[in-house]
């Protein structure tokens, strides 16, 4: 089963929102405030943007799984083993997938925003699947 994930889920989308809110209020709060530094929550909105985009940027482009385990495709065509990790869950409508590789670890929230119910559907199916089999 291959599952193709989208290029900006929705939580990377809320986390740039929130990163650029996050900036706008510091600056906000500064403000009233007359020794405070000036550009502050601009380089805090700068620093976490940063983070993100660089968190992003081993995000797999497509999870791969087969029975005795998966692959994630990264962007630059690499295939990467690995295995599912202790926090991947069936959250409301939506799975969040922890995945553990051989240098890194991450987790993905998927939700119907994302992918097709289907799609969300199997991997939770997956995700059961690998509990009740000890993993």
């Amino acid at each position: 089963m291959t599952v193709e994930l989208p290029r900006w889920p929705l939580a990377d989308r809320l986390t740039l929102g929130l990163a650029v809110a996050t900036g706008v209020v510091l600056e906000a709060i500064l403000a009233l405030h007359p020794g405070a530094p000036v550009g502050a929550g601009v380089a805090v909105a700068t620093a976490l943007l940063a983070w993100q985009w660089q968190q992003r940027r081993w995000r797999p482009q497509a999870l791969e799984f087969t029975p005795t385990g998966g692959s994630l495709r990264l962007r630059d065509g690499r295939a990467l083993p690995f295995v599912l990790g202790p926090g991947s869950r069936v959250l409301g409508t939506g799975v969040v997938l922890h995945w553990r590789a051989p240098d890194r670890s991450a987790a993905l929230w998927l939700t119907p925003a994302d992918l097709p119910r289907e799609a969300l559907r199997q991997l939770a199916v997956r995700l059961v699947a690998a509990r009740t089999d000890g993993q």
